[in-house]
């Protein structure tokens, strides 16, 4: 037994005029009326210019109500309006070319590996705390001998 059908979110549009968010570039203004559709993509009218676009059902996502009278229908992915239809936008990089002053140091570069920078660390021995540690435990060692000097002294 299949499940039953959810309905699309289109379909609590009906006839009332909607905005898509984020807007679809390169197409203004940004006010739509629901035209026909199929299973995969939906014709949706500009409410002013009268313009027919097809986008893919992929593409919408869900719809809310504002104070405004306009419907907002989300889409899952920025769209770009190129060539007569609905494509999602890409951002395109250009690239930069190198600046002159590091064009030239790359050209001078030699090719041999870097010279290799030896690192000295500070020994253990030396180190300020060990030496702290080491004096402590020496001067330990002192008192609980006298320490023990002193209580035989006593007992005899």
């Amino acid at each position: 037994m299949s499940a039953p059908l959810t309905p699309s979110p289109l379909d609590y549009v009906g006839r009332r005029r909607f905005a898509f968010y984020p807007p679809i570039a390169h197409i203004d203004p940004n006010e739509w009326l629901l035209g026909v559709g199929d299973r995969s993509e939906v014709q949706v009218v500009n409410a002013q210019t009268g313009r027919e676009i097809w986008v893919s059902r992929q593409y919408i996502g869900a719809v809310s109500e504002t104070s405004s009278p306009l419907l907002i229908v989300g889409l899952t992915k920025a769209l770009d309006f190129r060539g007569g239809s609905v494509e999602p936008r890409v951002k395109q990089i250009i690239e930069m070319p190198p600046a002159a002053g590091i064009e030239e140091e790359a050209i001078n570069r030699s090719p041999t590996p870097a010279s290799v920078v030896e690192i000295r660390l500070e020994s253990r021995a030396d180190s300020a705390f060990n030496k702290a540690v080491l004096a402590t435990c020496i001067c330990a060692i002192v008192l609980a001998l006298l320490a023990g000097l002193v209580t035989a002294a006593i007992r005899f």
